[in-house]
């Protein structure tokens, strides 16, 4: 019981008026209902009055023939018999009284904690809520910066291919020079176009090709080829028709054949060969009239340079074709301006050393190398840059000596990932 000044004024009201007790039943009925009552099971109050009444019985049982001794001993008890009934009575009062208050005061204590625990109730539904709208707009704002970062990133990465593929193809600009693409299609799509099968590279260029709008992109309308493509083995064979623009025994045949191997490099293809409609070779130049093909992978060693076609728009592109026989070359020549078509992403301020590891190859610039003081873009363009060059001859790339550990989601701490193609865009 609680010590209550309430409770205990009543309870010592109760006690003072209590009537005298008097009761026509045996005291081992009365008992019995006692112990009975399980709130008073464990009490020493009871305890001490069952051991007399124990000892009595088994008194009787052995000495039934001691009856003077007996009928003292019973009178004896007898008197202490009132004693342990009041004191009985009164401590079952006592329980039973301090019950019902207790009772009576956890019923108030519900009714006055109701409009509370309704008021809980409530801020927990309101917490709840704005939990809720916290965790939306948290994950707002993580696809927008997630979306934001996708689009100062130009290239595709292995993270966007987990339930699409790459598919990619050079476009031919306005100075005559391929630029590679690199399209994402989901599979579902891939799917539905060609079913279970997975589709060839060159299967993939007669569905798709057709439906990219190059004009509409600022680009020349150069795609499908005309006359025939065809497979022979691990080779590609292009049958030119009777009349077409593909001299490839020209000077200019970079635009022909940049397509050709932005397109088809580094596919299940090793070469493609040139063919007039009669079967016979078409032969790349006089001076090379043993060379009836062009080989897909082995000579595709580029650096990459920004270029801007003429709506204004920038891709990743390598200069020119130009070609080199190492990593370190081809980074090294990154600072070098060439034309004004294709624009070195390296300011010309910053320098560095290039260095080839078994893991890689890393670029150590001569001075802390700060991020934030170039264009978000700019700054993009450089790091992809040195990725897509790194690549181009199977490598990644690490960027040391740079004030930032991160920046738009590469890890700069560590090699970059290799970029699966240059200048994302998407299948319409």
């Amino acid at each position: 019981m609680t010590h209550n000044q309430f409770d205990d004024d009543q309870l010592e009201h109760i006690l003072n008026n209590a009537p005298k007790l008097s009761d026509r039943r045996s005291k081992e009925e009365i008992l019995n209902r006692l112990l009975a009552d399980a709130r008073l099971q464990d009490h020493v109050q009871l305890q001490a009055i069952q051991q007399p009444i124990d000892d009595e019985i088994t008194s009787q049982e052995q000495h039934r023939q001691q009856e003077s001794t007996e009928v003292a001993t019973i009178k004896k008890e007898g008197r202490k018999w009132p004693i342990f009934m009041s004191i009985a009575a009164v401590f079952a009062l006592t329980v039973l009284t301090g019950s019902m208050f207790m009772n009576n005061n956890d019923a108030k204590m519900d009714q006055a904690n109701a409009p509370e625990t309704s008021q809980y109730s409530t801020m927990q539904d309101n917490r709840a809520a704005n939990s809720s709208i916290h965790d939306r707009i948290m994950e707002s704002n993580i696809v927008s910066e997630h979306s934001r970062i996708m689009s100062l990133r130009s290239s595709v990465y292995e993270d966007d291919l987990t339930d699409a593929v790459a598919f990619h193809i050079g476009l031919a600009n306005r100075d005559k020079e391929s630029v590679p693409m690199t399209y994402v299609i989901p599979n579902e799509r891939v799917a539905t176009d060609f079913g279970k099968k997975k589709p060839t590279t060159l299967q993939m260029y007669e569905q798709y090709a057709p439906q990219i709008d190059e004009e509409a992109n600022g680009f020349t309308n150069y795609h499908p080829y005309k006359g025939e493509l065809k497979e022979k083995g691990d080779q590609l064979v292009h049958v030119l028709p009777k009349k077409n623009e593909y001299d490839v025994a020209s000077k200019d045949a970079g635009e022909y054949l940049g397509t050709l191997q932005d397109t088809f490099s580094d596919s299940e293809y090793k070469a493609i060969e040139f063919k007039n409609p009669d079967g016979t070779a078409n032969e790349l130049s006089e001076e090379e009239e043993t060379r009836k093909s062009m080989a897909l992978t082995s000579s595709n060693h580029f650096n990459y340079y920004l270029y801007k076609d003429e709506n204004g728009v920038e891709y990743l592109s390598p200069d020119s074709r130009k070609t080199f026989s190492t990593v370190t070359e081809a980074l090294t020549d990154m600072r070098a301006k060439n034309d004004d078509a294709y624009v070195p992403v390296i300011p010309e301020n910053i320098t560095y050393t290039v260095k080839e590891v078994a893991e890689g190859v890393i670029v150590t610039f001569n001075e802390p190398l700060d991020l934030t003081t170039m264009e978000v873009v700019r700054a993009t363009q450089l790091i992809e840059a040195m990725m897509l060059t790194a690549a181009s001859f199977d490598q990644q790339v690490r960027l040391d000596n740079v004030v930032q550990e991160s920046w738009e989601g590469f890890d700069l701490k560590n090699f970059l990932p290799k970029p699966v193609g240059a200048n994302k865009r998407y299948m319409p």
